[in-house]
């Protein structure tokens, strides 16, 4: 019987890099919240839930614009504590997307990927892609 894996392991990928500083602490929050949903995952669905943890978590629709600030993610410095709109539509969804497609069709490489922790290889092949 196959082991039973888990969208949470789409978050262990790193993006390239981050928008604002309170992104990571949402990248972690939507960890935490596809904690317990199994593989397989509908990509429009994912993309559905993003947004509405992006809403939940932020208070804010996730759009290009929207920089909206989160206390909980506030560390100190310059932008920190803001989550960015546009690392979530323009890096953050493509790259949950292109992983989840890999992990649905080859899981042995979305587990290379996977120990790699790098998301350079994902985010080249996703036709989401911007390059």
């Amino acid at each position: 019987m196959a082991e039973t894996r888990y969208l949470s392991e789409l978050f262990n990928v790193q993006p390239p890099n981050w928008g604002l500083r309170g992104d990571p602490f949402l990248w972690e929050d939507m960890k935490q919240a596809f904690s317990g949903v199994p593989f397989p995952y509908d990509s429009f669905r994912l993309v559905q839930d993003v947004k509405r943890l992006f809403r939940d978590k932020t208070g804010a629709e996730l759009e290009n614009g929207a920089h909206p600030y989160v206390a909980a993610y506030d560390r100190g410095g310059m932008s920190s504590g803001q989550v960015s709109g546009r690392f979530w539509l323009n890096t953050a969804i493509p790259l949950l997307l292109a992983l989840r497609d890999i992990a649905e069709s080859n899981m042995e490489e979305f587990d290379g990927i996977l120990k790699d922790g790098t998301a350079r290889f994902a985010l080249r092949s996703h036709p989401c892609s911007p390059n």
